[in-house]
């Protein structure tokens, strides 16, 4: 398996996760540009974001490691633990994540400038 084998389905993953990654950048650059109506709770988003965007890279390199485990003949048990891990370390990064975003949902806001 070649690097031209495997090139198309990372591109056809990595415009699945376009959509998701346009609405965490989409919040980053919004939670930013509101901070001072937002408070406290826009920190809480823009690291809740930014964790998810990490997630997404990590999932595209996780799945370039499995195609460049499967060239280089790599054993399945290997390959299949490999990507558990990966899988597990996403799963923690949307959990806390999701809390953050929650925290920054309930967090307090400043009072508004009557």
């Amino acid at each position: 398996m070649t690097f031209n084998d495997w090139l198309p389905a990372l591109l056809s993953q990595a415009a699945f996760m376009t959509p998701s990654l346009l609405a965490y950048i989409t919040g980053i650059v919004l939670c930013l540009s509101w901070r001072r109506r937002i408070g406290v709770g826009a920190t809480y988003a823009v690291a809740a974001f930014a964790l998810l965007v990490f997630g997404l890279a990590l999932s595209l390199l996780g799945q370039v490691w499995i195609y460049r485990a499967m060239a280089d003949g790599i054993s399945a048990s290997s390959t299949s633990l490999g990507h558990s891990v990966i899988g597990v370390a996403h799963v923690l990064i949307s959990l806390v994540s999701t809390g953050l975003l929650i925290a920054a949902v309930l967090a307090k806001r400043p009072p508004s400038p009557v």
